[in-house]
């Protein structure tokens, strides 16, 4: 868009030199002469000695906002006809009322497009025909959340402030769509490497099996079955783990795509969801690597702390547990770092809450609960896991930990959990675990 006839100049009120700097060199494209000052109190003397044919102010500004620019070019200055456009975040019809109180013509919501404020600019010399102002009129005290407002228009300028209005409303209309097609897009996207993740996910599946059969042909009978069954529990809780974050990825695209139909969606909001969704993407793809290390040959122990580990392994399992109404209560202590396999050591606690989850799913417990401790004790640090899911019979206690021993019903367990949780604690760290009844329930102790 460019003038017409003689250049029309424009005086940009702006605290912010990027911004003022923008906006120069937009106007001065679009063939406007331009001026700028810093404040309303530096805009006043330009506007009596030059008198512009327009003002463009920002409110928010030291010594002399925007709203006192306009009463004061209104009631002192030697034009007071000139035409001043606002620009606001209009975050409050509030805002809208304060600016009309103050006698400003128009305004424009920030962040604005070029083309809005182009074609504003424009209907204000239209609408104006230079200097002349609006036709004067007697104010109207118009009441809004208990407080009053002196509003000075004329029918022209409140037409013309419902066409600005709805101007506004569909150039705000027009980027939500712009972004629920980019939000289409990003779920594409998403489902492509979803469906790439998965694909790799078969292949790497193959790959393993293949391994574990290579296994079996040289390692003791034993050995190969509990290979073969923590692949299968493997397996399990990879599908387990993804389970949630599918459900929360799945919650996400849902609560964009209504937030957006109730007229609530914001980028700060699209950015908020996008990011949670590329953690819970990541995530996925982690727990792919932590399970397939758990089969490398060359895995390196190393120094950890226990409390981090039992965070992560209630965060994969959290969904299962608010599901079935299992509260939770961590209780950490100084405890010592350890030597061993951190994920490995993951797989532990989740057999152990896995149970404790089934154990509730049968023992008709009101009020679920599971109780974490995490201290240290004569140089080691020891972790407890209680629940109150009735505990284990005592026949079978010394049991549990024998490989193929399962008390769930048959093809709700392998029985080989809580042996290979033994295998991890005691040949891997070095330390011990055991189990004993306690009053309502069952309780782990791991001794690391």
């Amino acid at each position: 868009m460019t003038t017409t006839g003689a250049p029309r100049l424009i005086l940009i009120v702006d605290d912010s030199p990027t911004q003022a700097k923008f906006l120069e060199h937009l106007l001065l494209a679009n063939g406007y002469l331009v001026q700028t000052a810093r404040n309303g109190l530096d805009a006043l003397p330009l506007i009596e000695e030059h008198r512009p044919d327009l003002v463009i102010s920002d409110i928010m500004m030291p010594e002399m906002d925007g709203l006192e620019l306009c009463r004061r070019v209104r009631r002192e200055g030697s034009a007071p006809g000139t035409p001043i456009i606002l620009l606001t975040h209009l975050n409050d019809p509030a805002d809208v009322l304060n600016s009309l109180e103050a006698g400003a013509d128009y305004f424009v919501s920030k962040p604005y497009s070029n083309t809005l404020l182009l074609n504003r600019i424009a209907t204000v010399f239209s609408g104006h025909g230079g200097r002349s102002g609006w036709e004067s009129v007697e104010p109207v005290e118009i009441r809004y959340r208990d407080r009053s407002y002196r509003i000075g228009a004329g029918r022209a300028q409140i037409v013309e402030l419902l066409l600005a209005t709805y101007e506004l409303a569909a150039d705000k209309n027009q980027e939500l769509l712009a972004t629920q097609h980019s939000l289409s897009r990003l779920n594409r996207e998403l489902e492509q490497r979803v469906a790439e993740r998965t694909a790799a996910l078969t292949r790497e599946t193959a790959e393993r099996l293949q391994a574990m059969e290579e296994l079996r042909k040289k390692d003791e009978v034993l050995i190969q079955q509990s290979r073969q069954a923590a692949m299968g529990e493997m397996l399990g809780n990879i599908a387990h783990q993804w389970r949630q974050p599918l459900n929360a990825v799945g919650l996400l695209v849902q609560d964009l795509t209504l937030s957006h139909e109730y007229g609530t969606f914001t980028p700060d909001h699209l950015y908020a969801s996008t990011t949670k969704i590329m953690q819970l993407v990541r995530h996925m793809s982690q727990t792919i690597d932590d399970f397939r290390n758990f089969f490398a040959p060359d895995r390196q122990k190393s120094e950890f702390d226990l409390a981090p580990v039992v965070e992560r392994t209630l965060a994969l399992v959290n969904g299962s547990l608010n599901d079935k109404g299992i509260v939770v209560e961590v209780r950490s202590g100084d405890a010592p770092r350890v030597a061993g396999y951190p994920n490995e050591f993951s797989q532990v606690l989740l057999n152990i809450f896995s149970n404790s989850m089934d154990a509730f799913s049968t023992s008709g417990c009101r009020e679920p609960r599971i109780e974490v401790r995490l201290f240290g004790e004569g140089g080691k640090a020891v972790l407890t896991i209680a629940d109150n899911a009735g505990g284990i019979p005592e026949e079978v206690i010394a049991r549990i930990f024998e490989p193929y021993f399962t008390t769930k019903e048959q093809g709700k367990g392998t029985g080989i959990g809580l042996f290979m949780a033994k295998n991890i604690v005691e040949k891997s760290m070095n330390g011990s675990i055991t189990a004993r009844n306690v009053a309502g329930g069952a309780e782990f102790r791991i001794e690391v």
